[in-house]
């Protein structure tokens, strides 16, 4: 299968133009941008905010009757009705983007009764697109074009954390945890599958509570590469939840997945409820 056929090819073309006029837009706002707090104390920008209506015109007009659970987008209860919802984050690591750098993903997924079907991280500083199906393959735009998305050799026993969680008492016990595991660390969840997947990480572990917006798409790309996405416990992930949310993550290229995520909850790093 290539991206313009098979199932889900019409959702993931809308949903790779959406992401490219939404990067390509929030790309050019970029310079000097500044941010305000929202309610949760999280930032946003105007480029949050243009890249997100970009978004969502693009799959109402395609597809009126799902559901779209987004950042920028005030939750409705109505989703939880729908098979069909997009999950959608218009600038992940918005951080970064205030500041000017280029690791942040324009992130859009789509959810099936629960099962995350699809995803794109449009990542436009650092010049690349990785989109996939589950089941059906995974591809990566660049600028030698667009070829299907392999995993790379892993550097060995190299986990990458989100750098807001650097001091975290719970990212403490988990490195005191896996004693064989360099961290590095990284800001969106999307950059961070970019590194698992181009082999300078193997594990990617979240020891909070996360937003669904923040691990659909990364969790769908990893998942039709051939990796591994699922709750920090080794369980399944689920999407549209009446919460919204997430009690971590646990995302690696690694055939040992599932004995990693054993040992963690034997150590006690279990995300909160």
């Amino acid at each position: 299968m290539n991206p313009t056929s098979g199932e889900l090819a019409h959702e993931l073309s809308v949903a790779l133009a959406a992401a490219r006029e939404a990067a390509e837009t929030a790309r050019s706002m970029q310079a000097g941008i500044g941010s305000i707090a929202k309610a949760d104390g999280s930032p946003v920008t105007p480029g949050d905010l243009a890249a997100d209506a970009i978004i969502r015109h693009h799959l109402a007009s395609q597809f009126p009757d799902d559901g779209i659970l987004s950042e920028e987008l005030a939750d409705a209860p109505e989703r939880l009705g729908k098979r069909r919802v997009w999950i959608i984050d218009p600038i992940d690591g918005t951080k970064e983007y205030v500041a000017g750098g280029d690791s942040w993903a324009v992130q859009i997924g789509l959810a099936i009764d629960g099962v995350i079907r699809l995803g794109v991280l449009d990542m436009p500083g650092l010049g690349v697109c990785l989109s996939g199906i589950p089941g059906a393959g995974a591809w990566c735009r660049d600028a030698q074009g667009v070829s299907p998305l392999v995993p790379q050799t892993p550097r060995a026993n190299v986990l990458v954390a989100s750098a807001s969680e650097r001091n975290a008492p719970a990212l403490i016990k988990l490195r005191e945890s896996l004693p064989e595991f360099s961290a590095i660390t990284a800001t969106s969840v999307g950059v961070k599958v970019l590194l698992l997947l181009q082999g300078e990480a193997d594990l990617y572990a979240h020891t909070r509570k996360i937003h669904e917006w923040d691990s659909a798409a990364p969790a769908a790309v990893l998942l039709a590469a051939g990796g591994h996405a699922t709750a920090l416990d080794g369980g399944p992930l689920l999407f549209n939840t009446p919460q919204g949310r997430s009690a971590g993550l646990l995302f690696s290229v690694r055939a040992d997945h599932a004995a990693l995520a054993t040992r963690l909850a034997a150590a006690g790093i279990i995300a909160p409820p």
